[in-house]
């Protein structure tokens, strides 16, 4: 296949790939963060992102605009299958996330709300038992972030639910736009419709749709779009697409909830947005189908929502749904990000676990001082 340099005008070649140094695939928030990173560290660097979509379609802005560390119950999930200790990290690497999301893009630019995360639960039971884990997991949070009395009772619609207080939801495309500006201030490059099909790492070299390219230092930052390119590079990674359905309905009269809810260790989401009801998730009734990098939608899943909606959140509503859309995370046997070096000058910055909100920026820092 011909270089895509080979197809371009002097003008195009020279300000693209002269002197590049590192090639980002992925535009999404760890590809940007880590631009956005790796510039902070040195002004110099000459850095294309290069992404096959004109803005990210895989999580960044499909996910469902909640800035979250973690429900009590699927907290309390993970530590029973992963331990305290990898757990402390994925908390604090989400809440040191948020934190440098939101010292990057101001509040109002990605219209952030600290509403809190509220989890409410199938039956009296089951409340009963997390409830009397609070006094236990809101010593571990401290003792992780710092921060005091992160989960309590409180009295909402739905009758008795456990808040997270420091939890909170975002508009994600502004967000992703204010992130682009701040890339493109600091003279990030980009170029956009490229798909990368492999990444040929004996001769340095990415085969795109256009032609093929050679890379100086290159970074991996497709998230769940990743197994593709890795297998294909001989490679075998713990990760794996996972598909998430998101619906939004009419507006509802009267309605009004104040959290972002949890429901079911974090697997179905839902909140407010413009008098409408959001919900998303799911993919717990049917891992298998939904091991998918497909941005279609499941019909099953998206009847299972439907009927949450109808039984449990506007009962008797007449509720329609008025938009549905899926988004693509990258989810492996652990929750742990993977931040790695392969060879040839190859890096990881992949598997966000369904946080890529809340660890993308965490992980994109964390990205540009491995590489540096």
């Amino acid at each position: 296949m011909k270089m895509l340099r080979d197809k371009l005008s002097w003008w195009e070649d020279q300000y693209l790939f002269d002197n590049l140094d590192y090639i980002i695939i992925g535009g999404g928030i760890v590809g940007l963060s880590t631009a956005i990173e790796l510039k902070s560290n040195n002004p110099k660097h000459k850095i294309l992102i290069i992404d096959k979509q004109s803005y990210p379609v895989g999580a960044s802005t499909r996910n469902a605009g909640f800035a979250c560390f973690g429900s009590i119950s699927e907290i309390l999930d993970d530590i029973g299958k992963f331990g305290e200790s990898i757990c402390q990290d994925l908390i604090k690497m989400r809440y040191d996330g948020l934190s440098i999301l939101k010292e990057r893009v101001s509040l109002s630019n990605m219209n952030y709300k600290n509403n809190g995360g509220a989890e409410i639960f199938n039956n009296q039971e089951d409340f009963d038992h997390y409830e009397s884990k609070i006094p236990y997991l809101n010593d571990f949070v401290a003792d992780t972030l710092g921060i005091k009395d992160c989960f309590s009772v409180n009295s909402g619609p739905f009758g008795n639910e456990i808040l997270n207080q420091y939890e909170g939801s975002i508009f994600p495309h502004m967000m992703m736009a204010e992130l682009t500006k701040i890339a493109k201030h600091a003279g990030v490059l980009f170029l956009h419709g490229i798909e990368i099909t492999k990444i040929d790492i004996p001769n340095h070299t990415i085969i795109t749709n256009k032609g093929t390219i050679l890379y100086p230092k290159l970074i991996v930052c497709t998230n769940g779009f990743s197994e593709d390119l890795i297998h294909n590079s001989t490679l075998s990674i713990d990760l794996k697409p996972a598909r998430n359905q998101v619906l939004v309905t009419n507006p509802i009269l009267n309605f009004s909830i104040g959290p972002c809810y949890h429901m079911d260790c974090g697997y179905v989401y839902f909140r407010a947005i413009d008098n409408r009801l959001l919900i998303g998730g799911g993919r717990n009734t049917d891992f298998k189908v939904e091991a998918t990098s497909d941005l279609n939608q499941t019909n099953e899943i998206i009847s299972y929502l439907t009927d949450i909606i109808n039984t449990t959140i506007a009962p008797n509503c007449n509720v329609k749904i008025e938009k549905q859309w899926s988004g693509i995370m990258g989810v492996g046997s652990t929750k742990m990000p993977i931040v790695t070096q392969l060879p040839n000058d190859i890096f990881l910055a992949i598997r966000m676990g369904g946080m890529g909100v809340a660890i993308g920026s965490y992980i994109g820092r964390l990205t540009a001082k491995s590489i540096n």
